[in-house]
C-alpha cells in the first residue's frame, strides 16, 4: 500500500484550474453539438468531436495528476509516464476514427449525398462558436497562471492542449462567420466543408503527435542522442573514480530519464569509498542532467568481498 499524502496549494491550484476548464468544455460541448445537429453544421460537429476526444485526455490527466499529489501511485516505481502514454495512444485511435468521419461528411457534402446547413443554423452556430472561443480563451488563462516554469509534464501538456484548441477555436470561428454571413449557398457550404477538413486535420495532427510521443516511452526507447552526451561527459568527469565502465542503459518514462551504468571499483577500496564516490557520481548526474533518476550497479567485488547495488 502506498502512503496518503495531504496535496500542496499549488497542487490543489492545478486541479482546480483543470477542473474549471473541463467543465467549461463539457457544459459548452453538450449545447454547441445540439446546434450543430439541429442546424446542419458540419464544423460544429466535427469541432464537438474534437472537443470530446481531447476532454478524455484531460479527464485521464487530472485523475492521474489528484492520484498522483496524494501519494497513491508510488507503488509505480518507474514513474507514471507508461500510463499516460498508454491512454494517449487509445485516444489517439480514437481521434483518428474521428477525423475518417469528418472527411467523410465533408466528401458528403461536396457531391451532394448529404444536405448543407441552414442559413439560420450556420447563424446559430457561429454564435455559439464564439462563445466557445471565449471560454476557450478563459480557460487557458486558468491554466497559463496555474503552470508556471518547472511544473510537471502533465500541467505542461495541458497548456500546450489549451493553446492549441484556443487556436483552432479562433479558425473555426472565421470560417463559420463567413459562411453564416454569406449569401451564396455554394460558399457557404464550401466554408463549411473547409472548417470540417481544419478540424479534421487538427486531429489528426494531434493524434500523430501523441502517438509519435507515446511509442517511444512504451518500447523503452533509449533517451536522445544529446542525453547520452551528458552522460559521457559525467563518466569522463569521474573516470579515475572507477576501473572499467560496463553497459549503459537509458529509458525514459514521461518526464523522467532512467539511467542505469554498470561500473566496476578498485577491489582495494573500501565499501565506505566506494558508497562516497557512487553518491558523488549521482550528485553530478542530478545536476548535469534535469529530471534523471540514475542507478549506479557495482559489478565486482570490494573490500571485504561483499557486492554492492547503488
Amino acid at each position: 500500500m502506498s502512503a496518503a499524502a495531504t496535496p500542496t496549494p499549488a497542487q490543489l491550484a492545478r486541479e482546480s484550474s483543470l477542473r474549471f476548464a473541463m467543465t467549461l468544455d463539457a457544459l459548452l460541448m453538450a449545447v454547441v453539438l445540439g446546434v450543430g445537429l439541429i442546424g446542419g453544421s458540419l464544423t460544429i460537429v466535427a469541432e464537438c468531436i474534437r472537443g470530446t476526444l481531447m476532454l478524455g485526455t484531460e479527464i485521464f490527466a487530472l485523475v492521474a495528476m489528484a492520484r498522483i499529489h496524494r501519494g497513491q501511485l508510488t507503488e509505480l516505481e518507474f514513474g507514471h509516464g507508461k500510463l499516460e502514454q498508454i491512454a494517449n495512444l487509445a485516444i489517439a485511435a480514437g481521434m483518428i476514427f474521428g477525423a475518417s468521419w469528418i472527411c467523410w461528411g465533408a466528401f458528403g457534402l461536396v457531391f451532394g449525398a448529404r444536405p448543407p446547413g441552414s442559413p439560420a443554423g450556420l447563424a446559430a452556430a457561429a454564435m455559439f462558436i464564439s462563445l466557445n472561443t471565449l471560454l476557450n480563451f478563459v480557460a487557458w488563462l486558468a491554466v497559463l497562471q496555474a503552470t508556471p516554469p518547472g511544473s510537471p509534464l502533465i500541467m505542461e501538456a495541458q497548456l500546450r492542449s489549451r493553446s492549441v484548441k484556443f487556436l483552432s477555436s479562433c479558425v473555426v470561428l472565421v470560417l463559420l462567420t463567413v459562411a453564416a454571413l454569406c449569401l451564396d449557398p455554394v460558399i457557404a457550404t464550401w466554408c463549411d466543408v473547409l472548417g470540417a477538413l481544419f478540424v479534421a486535420g487538427f486531429i489528426v495532427v494531434t493524434a500523430v503527435d501523441m502517438t509519435r510521443g507515446g511509442l517511444p516511452d512504451l518500447l523503452d526507447q533509449c533517451a536522445h542522442e544529446a542525453v547520452q552526451h551528458d552522460i559521457n561527459r559525467v563518466l569522463v568527469q569521474h573516470f579515475d573514480d572507477y576501473d572499467q565502465l560496463g553497459r549503459v542503459r537509458t529509458r525514459r518514462s514521461g518526464k523522467t530519464i532512467f539511467i542505469e551504468v554498470g561500473l566496476t571499483f578498485d577491489p582495494g577500496l573500501t565499501v565506505r569509498e566506494v558508497d562516497r564516490r557512487i553518491a558523488t557520481m549521482q550528485a553530478t548526474f542530478a545536476r548535469e542532467i534535469a529530471e534523471s533518476d540514475v542507478s549506479i550497479l557495482v559489478a565486482a567485488p570490494v573490500g571485504d568481498g561483499s557486492w554492492l547495488r547503488a
